[in-house]
């Protein structure tokens, strides 16, 4: 789990790169970690609407996104990663997302997972999740 986190880190750090902080969702991790289970579904539904919208389709269910998110999260809380409990939820999503081949945006998923986790988070994911990697080659 220790490895979700550097490659999340690593692609907050890359958004903030490119779009600028005032521009990144100011829900954090740590609020995530306040809510009730029917909120966090509400919420990762009404994001995948949303994403949809901007013309990105996530397949993957919200009931799957809110169970990566939490496990997440309470990994954050129990090594004591501040930083990632004060990431954004909305990057975090997008990382999840990524990882899996399920941002669905009419790119290339290998090449989209690359670019948005950059150099290092990617060649972590790589490394430490060869079956997820060895999916988006198949999903090119």
């Amino acid at each position: 789990m220790k490895s979700i986190a550097s490659i999340l880190i690593s692609a907050v750090g890359l958004l903030a790169c490119c779009v600028g902080a005032e521009q990144q969702s100011k829900f954090t991790c740590r609020d995530w970690a306040k809510l009730s289970a029917e909120r966090k579904l509400q919420i990762i539904q009404r994001s995948i609407e949303l994403a949809k919208e901007q013309k990105v389709v996530l397949k993957l269910s919200a009931t799957y996104y809110v169970k990566e998110l939490d496990a997440l999260v309470a990994n954050y809380t129990e090594t004591k990663h501040e930083s990632g409990l004060d990431s954004s939820v909305g990057v975090t999503l997008h990382t999840i997302a990524a990882m899996e081949g399920d941002w669905g945006n009419g790119e290339n998923k290998l090449l989209h997972a690359r670019k948005w986790m950059g150099a290092e988070g990617f060649a972590e994911f790589k490394k430490q999740y060869p079956e997820k990697y060895q999916k988006l080659c198949e999903k090119r």
